[in-house]
C-alpha cells in the first residue's frame, strides 16, 4: 500500500506495554508504512513534535498520562490537531467510547483487535488523512493563483475611481472584491502551515482597528452605514498581527454584512488594567444562539446567518490568547465583545 508515492505514511503506535507494541507492528507487517512507537503519553507528544505523523493509535489505559489526556493535547494544538487519532482499547463501555470521542478520538477499536478490522481501519483513516492532505495543499498553490488577479483588480478599480470618479456599477465590484478577498485571507489563514512562525509583537488595538475600518470603507458606503469609533488612545495588546487581523476582520464583516441600511455600527475600544475589551454592536439580524456561537463545532442558520469559517477562526485565536469574546443578540442589536488580555498569560 502505497498512499503517496513521495511520502510513506508515518503510523505512530502507543502502548505503556512493549510486548502489546510488538504485537500491533506485526499486525500491520505488510502494509507501506513507516512505524514509530512511543511507551508513554509524554514520549508520544514528543514524537509528534519531531516527526510528521500521519496517523496515531493510541492505548487508553496508561500511566501518568492517559491517553484521553494525549488525545487532548494533539487536538488543542492547532500544529497537530489534524492528525487522526484512534484510540484501541481493552475499555468497551459506552461512556469509555464517548469519552474518547469527546477528546476529539476519530475512531475507537476495542480490544481484543481484530487483525483484518484493525488494517482496514488504518488504511481508512491513511487514505482520508492523504486526501485532506493532498487538497490543502492544492487549496494552497490554488490561493495565489486566484489572491494575484483580485489584486489587479482592486488596483485597477482604485486607478478607475481616481481618474473618472466612482459609479455604482464600480462601488459594486470593488464591494464584492473586498468580500472575496475576506474569503481568501480566511482560507488562506486556515490553511497556512507558518502562521505560528510569526513574531508576537506589541500593537496599538486603536490605531489597529481605525486601518481595518478605514479597510471596509466601501462596504459601508454602499449600505449607507456609519460608523461611530470611539478608542481609548495609546494602549496596546500582546499578539501576531495575522491574528489579531482575523479577528477584526471578522468581526467587521460581519456587522457590516448583517447591518440595516442606513444604520449606525458602535464600535467601542476600553483601556483596562489587566486588558483591551474591544466592542462592536449593529442593529440587524439577530443571532438565534449567541451563547454558542464560538461554542466549537457550532453552526447558526446560515440561511439568515452566514458566519461559518470566519468565526472558527476567530474561537480558536481567542482560545490561544484566553480571549474572552462574548455576544449579546436581542431587540435587532447584536454586540460582539472581546477581552483581550494585554500581556500573554502563557506560551502561544
Amino acid at each position: 500500500m502505497n498512499l503517496d508515492e513521495t511520502n510513506v505514511p508515518k503510523v505512530l503506535i502507543v502502548d505503556d506495554q512493549p510486548e502489546n507494541l510488538a504485537i500491533l507492528a506485526q499486525m500491520l507487517e505488510g502494509m507501506d508504512i513507516e512505524l514509530f512507537v512511543a511507551l508513554s503519553g509524554k514520549e508520544a507528544l514528543e514524537r509528534i513534535e519531531a516527526f510528521p505523523i500521519d496517523l496515531v493509535l493510541l492505548d487508553v489505559i496508561m500511566p501518568n498520562m492517559d491517553g484521553y489526556a494525549v488525545c487532548t493535547a494533539i487536538k488543542s494544538n492547532p500544529k497537530t490537531k489534524d492528525i487522526p487519532v484512534v484510540f484501541l482499547s481493552i475499555l468497551y463501555g459506552v461512556e469509555d467510547k464517548l469519552k474518547g470521542f469527546a477528546c476529539g478520538a476519530d475512531d475507537y477499536i476495542s480490544k481484543p483487535l481484530i487483525h483484518q478490522e484493525l488494517v482496514a481501519r488504518v488504511l481508512l483513516h491513511l487514505q482520508k488523512r492523504m486526501r485532506f492532505q493532498s487538497l490543502k495543499l492544492l487549496l494552497r498553490r490554488s490561493y495565489h493563483e486566484l489572491y494575484n488577479p483580485l489584486a489587479i483588480i482592486n488596483t485597477s478599480l482604485e486607478m478607475q475611481d481616481i481618474k473618472y470618479g466612482s459609479s455604482r456599477y464600480m462601488d459594486a465590484i470593488a464591494v464584492a472584491t473586498k468580500t472575496l478577498q475576506l474569503v481568501y485571507d480566511d482560507l488562506y489563514y486556515s490553511l497556512s502551515t507558518t502562521k505560528h512562525e510569526e513574531q508576537i509583537i506589541y500593537i496599538e488595538l486603536a490605531k489597529f482597528v481605525q486601518e481595518r475600518i478605514n479597510f471596509f470603507a466601501s462596504l459601508v458606503n454602499t449600505k449607507n452605514i456609519a460608523i461611530d469609533f470611539n478608542a481609548d488612545e495609546g494602549s496596546f495588546v500582546q499578539m501576531r498581527h495575522i491574528d489579531l487581523l482575523r479577528i477584526i476582520d471578522n468581526t467587521l464583516s460581519n456587522a457590516v454584512k448583517y447591518a440595516k441600511m442606513g444604520t449606525i455600527i458602535l464600535i467601542r475600544i476600553i483601556d483596562y488594567e489587566d486588558y483591551m475589551e474591544f466592542t462592536c454592536q449593529n442593529r440587524g439580524s439577530i443571532i438565534k444562539n449567541p451563547n454558542k456561537i464560538f461554542d466549537d463545532g457550532y453552526r447558526e442558520d446560515f440561511e439568515q446567518i452566514g458566519m461559518g469559517i470566519g468565526l472558527e477562526i476567530v474561537a480558536s485565536i481567542c482560545r490561544t490568547y484566553e480571549i474572552e469574546p462574548s455576544v449579546i443578540s436581542e431587540k435587532n442589536l447584536t454586540t460582539f465583545r472581546y477581552k483581550i488580555p494585554k500581556v500573554l498569560k502563557g506560551s502561544v
